[in-house]
């Protein structure tokens, strides 16, 4: 059971990382891999469709109201991990900005990793959450049989 709900965790967590990658660092990383061509995108649609696959394959079984449910997840923890990406931006030109300055601000530096380190919390939390309420959409059983899917994927 504790396997099950730790698998669907991770599942959820590739469809919630999708947000943060929008545009930024992971596009490097997930580029390439089978599936996640053009996951990208800032277009709505085209990620709408790419979560409709992502769900469609992880979760073959879900009826149709839980594909419903868990893209509605997806697409709110993408919206706000979104407006967070473009945080961490923001924060990177801000240490960019420090870092040239004639005499560096150890103190500004220090109060930037604060900040970002509460932004990490912050979006660890909402994805945590948002892998809660993907798990409680589905039944025992599909998180069971999604578990064996992922490991099949992670060995």
């Amino acid at each position: 059971m504790m396997a099950g709900a730790l698998a669907i965790t991770a599942g959820v967590a590739g469809l919630t990382g999708v947000a943060v990658a929008e545009n930024g660092p992971m596009i490097h990383v997930m580029h390439d891999l089978p599936g996640h061509g053009g996951m990208m995108s800032s277009d709505p649609a085209a990620m709408a469709a790419h979560l409709d696959k992502m769900i469609a394959t992880m979760v073959p079984d879900a009826t149709p109201k839980q594909k419903s449910k868990l893209l509605e997840i997806a697409k709110g923890v993408h919206a706000d991990l979104g407006t967070v990406h473009a945080q961490f931006g923001q924060a990177h030109q801000r240490a960019h900005d420090i870092l040239l300055q004639s005499v560096i601000d150890r103190g500004a530096l220090e109060a930037l990793r604060v900040e970002q380190m509460q932004r990490i919390d912050g979006a660890s939390k909402r994805v945590v959450a948002a892998l809660a309420d993907a798990a409680e959409v589905l039944t025992p059983e599909q998180r069971t049989r999604f578990a064996a899917h992922l490991k099949t994927h992670m060995e």
